[in-house]
Order: structure tokens, then C-alpha cells, then sequence
């Protein structure tokens, strides 16, 4: 069995790779100064429709997402395009298990455009998703909302709130994620 360093995994929940998957990796690896892998495409999480409402339980897919999290990997986060939605919330972009193993996020309320097969490709898009990966990657590691609004964990209400923040850590947030990168490190 080859060793390999800890990492970032990336799942893909659909049958085939987003066009943003490329940049939403480098990012990752940019600010988490960790090995970013990509598995194979999974297909849509059906097991997490709720056929009511139409749209994809973040929780159901978190759980399954650390059920099958790669032994190299010290985190996991989906990627899809399907609404997603908590039960104590109408829609999220995304969401992950604070101080957890997994993370989603999803491009579907992202496009900010009502057809949800529009903008797949656009840069305001991908921007997007850089952003909400490495925010809800910062869940896992511990990291809580930052009051700073140019801070990538600040909280977003909306994707104009996505857009105003960059896609990077303040300095406060910094120091805290490497403190956690280097206990997480060592457990």
C-alpha cells in the first residue's frame, strides 16, 4: 500500500466533474496548505431527495460523505449542483459538521439565477464555490463566523454577502486554522 500524505478530499455528487472543480481545488490547497485529491464522480446523493420539498438533505449527505472518507484524507467535501437544504433551514450553499470530517457545498443557489442550468461556467460562479468550500472546510477545523466582512468565514445571507468577501482568511482566522491544522495534524 503506497503512503499517502494527509489531504483534502474532493467528491464530486454528480456523474460528471463541475467546470469549477479545478479552481475550487487550488484554492483549497492554497489556503489549507494540504494535498488536495479528487475521487470519481458519484452520482447524485438520491438517498438524501426529500421528494416533498424537492431538494437534497445536507445532513444525510454529510454523514454518508464521512462514512466513506478515504483513510489519507483528514477531510472530505462534496460538490454538487442539487438544491441542498438543513432541516432547520429553507436552503443552504452549503454546509459540514463543525470540527467534523465532512463538508457539501452546492452550485445550485449560488448561480444567484432562477433557471438552475444556467451560469455553470460563469467567473462569479466560481468564485463562489471557492469561497463556500474553503468556508465550510473551515468548519471542520473548527473555525465559527467571523464578524470581519472581508473575511471568507463571514457569514452569507445571500450570494451578494458571497461576492463582498474574499476568498481567503483574515488574520485572526489565519492563526486559528493553523493552531487546528497542526493539532489535527498530530491526532
Amino acid at each position: 500500500m503506497i503512503d499517502q500524505s494527509p489531504a483534502i478530499h474532493l467528491v464530486i455528487l454528480e456523474a460528471e466533474e463541475p467546470d469549477y472543480l479545478r479552481q475550487v481545488a487550488e484554492s483549497i490547497q492554497e489556503q489549507f496548505d494540504l494535498d488536495v485529491t479528487v475521487g470519481k464522480p458519484l452520482g447524485l446523493p438520491t438517498y438524501a431527495l426529500d421528494p416533498v420539498r424537492k431538494q437534497y438533505n445536507s445532513n444525510l449527505i454529510l454523514k454518508r460523505l464521512a462514512e466513506t472518507c478515504p483513510p489519507h484524507a483528514v477531510k472530505v467535501l462534496g460538490l454538487t449542483a442539487v438544491d441542498l437544504f438543513s432541516p432547520i433551514f429553507t436552503y443552504v450553499f452549503g454546509e459540514a459538521l463543525f470540527q467534523g470530517k465532512s463538508a457539501v457545498i452546492s452550485a445550485f443557489r449560488l448561480r444567484g439565477v432562477p433557471d438552475a442550468k444556467a451560469a455553470l461556467g460563469c467567473p462569479p460562479l466560481m468564485n463562489r464555490m471557492e469561497k463556500e468550500a474553503v468556508h465550510e472546510l473551515g468548519h471542520t477545523f473548527g473555525l465559527r463566523h467571523c464578524l470581519d466582512p472581508d473575511c471568507v468565514m463571514n457569514y452569507s445571507s445571500g450570494v451578494q454577502c458571497a461576492d463582498r468577501k474574499f476568498p481567503f482568511f483574515c488574520p485572526a482566522c489565519r492563526e486559528l486554522l493553523l493552531w487546528s491544522l497542526k493539532k489535527s495534524m498530530r491526532e
